[in-house]
Formats: C-alpha cells, structure tokens, sequence
C-alpha cells in the first residue's frame, strides 16, 4: 500500500509543483527509474482491464457459440470418407454447404472465411466427386472437394489445390466432429486465461522499452534545451527529469489516442517534452538563491 501513497504523492507533485524537480534532481537516478516502472506497471493494468472489456469478452462470448456453430454447421446427413487417396460420400451430388448456415451474429467470421472472393460465393464447401478446379467459379464455392483433391481460394486470390493421395483412411461424419469440439471445449475455454497474462507482460515490456527509448531523444533535446538557457544539467539528469515527465504527458497522448483525436503536428510529443522541461529549469533557475560574496574589512589597527 506505501508504494501506491509514494507513487501517488511523486505523481501529484510532478504534475503540480515545478519546484519539485529541485528535489528530484537531488534524488537518485535509481528512485526516478522505480517510480516510472511503478507507473508502467498500473497504466498497463489499467490498459489491460480496457482491452479486456473490448477484446477478451467478446472473444470469450465468440468461443462459447463456436462449439455449437461448428456442429450445427456440419450436415447431420453428411458422411466423408477418403480411402487410398480417394474420397467417397453417401450424399448425391454436388452436394452444397451454403454460408447461410452459420447463426446469425457470425457474419464477420463468414466475411473472413471468403477472404478475396466476390459477394457472388454463395458455398463454404461443395462436394462433387467429378468435379474440376474450374467449377470453383461455377458452383460459387470457397472450397470444392472433389474424387482426389481438395481446392480452395487462399487470401491473395490464387487457388491452392490439396491432393488426397497420403490420406490412407479418414472418417468424417458430424458424430465425430461432436468429439472433437467436446475434447476442444474446455481448451477454447482456457484461451483467455492464457491470453491475458501475456498481453499483460507484452504490453508491460513494450511500455517500459518504449518509454525509455523514446527518452533518450527526449533527454538529449531537454539537455541541449538546458545549455541554451545556461542551466547546470547533465544529460543523465535530463533524463530523470523526462522520466518524471512522462508519467504525466504519456497518459495525455494515450487518451487523445483512445478518443481518435489526432493533431497533426511534426514532433509534437517531444516538443511538448522539452517545452515543460525547460519551463521547469527555468523556473527552477529563478528560484535559485544567488551566493553573494561580502568581503570583510579589516579591523583598524
């Protein structure tokens, strides 16, 4: 709980009180850089808990239907079986798979299944043991599967073509594919207790680099800024001073990204950076008590 009062107090005080930086520049460096990791650490929590509202719900919503699409979608009529290399089905054909068949709400997974294919593509699968590569176009099909091989629109437009000829012995009826989405079911229930820790860590690690990169820049302009004005500052005290900075300007640029506000300005996030700083130096120049020297006469003998 002191880390949350420490970091709350440093926070307040960087943000309000250009004064403060005197005490910071006296401060060690190791004490900057503990707090600006404390403050990676709850922006990306709080970045975390946005995207999860945004993202892994929705995400958890979609695996939950995906079981009961998968096994609604599959024909309950339909067996596929391949043998030596050759497919064979208990189904007269051409036997169609429409798209339609998924639920309503699934329109987005639909759109990305077709991939670059035209509004004509009507069929997620057509069965047709005499068909060709050609009847692709004709049956309005994402995927055609014929007596030998498999064929399919990849994303880039071109048709990939799968033979049959190492598949020695496969069975597919929606029996199965019940199985398998059962034995699946409670691993897409896992996903995002897996997802969520990682996008936590990745977004922790790629705040900190980020920031700390960003800052060399920063400090380097703040620093050259300092010898303009004639202020005593090294170029690692700049950076201090900059990681104080940030915990106050990177939010502000986060939230204008959250609400799609763009400005358009070349570097403005490190003219902002150094415009603050050298307001900060300057204050802290005029507040600086000058050392008058009083030279003392000597007594009269």
């Amino acid at each position: 709980m002191n880390y949350f009062k420490v970091f709350f107090y440093v926070w307040k005080r960087s943000f309000s009180e250009a004064k403060y930086y005197k005490d910071v520049l006296k401060t060690p460096f190791a004490f900057s850089l503990k707090y600006f990791i404390f403050f990676c650490f709850l922006l990306t929590l709080v970045t975390t808990i946005y995207l999860s509202t945004k993202v892994f719900i929705p995400l958890n919503q979609f695996l939950a239907r995906v079981p009961k699409v998968l096994t609604e979608v599959y024909p309950g009529e339909l067996e596929i079986k391949i043998s030596n290399g050759v497919m064979t089905t208990n189904v007269p054909q051409p036997y169609f798979i429409p798209f339609d068949r998924f639920e309503e709400g699934f329109e987005e997974l639909e759109k990305e299944i077709r991939g670059i294919s035209s509004d004509e593509i009507e069929n997620i699968l057509v069965i047709d043991t005499n068909a060709r590569v050609e009847d692709l176009r004709r049956y309005q099909t994402y995927a055609l599967l014929t007596r030998s091989y498999l064929s399919y629109y990849r994303d880039d437009g071109r048709i990939e073509i799968v033979t049959l000829d190492k598949i020695n012995n496969f069975t597919l009826n929606q029996t199965i594919v019940k199985g398998v989405v059962s034995r699946l079911l409670p691993w897409l229930r896992l996903i995002s207790i897996f997802l969520l820790p990682l996008l936590f860590i990745g977004i922790f690690l790629f705040f900190i680099s980020s920031q700390l990169g960003y800052l060399l820049i920063s400090s380097l302009a703040l620093f050259l800024g300092a010898k303009i004005i004639s202020y005593p500052l090294s170029y690692i005290k700049a950076y201090q001073v900059d990681l104080h900075l940030t915990t106050i300007i990177t939010p502000f640029f986060l939230i204008l990204s959250t609400l799609n506000i763009k400005v358009q300005f070349p570097f403005l996030k490190l003219f902002v950076f150094t415009l603050i700083g050298l307001y900060i130096l300057n204050n802290l120049k005029g507040k600086t008590p000058r050392i008058v020297k009083v030279k003392k006469q000597s007594k009269r003998s």
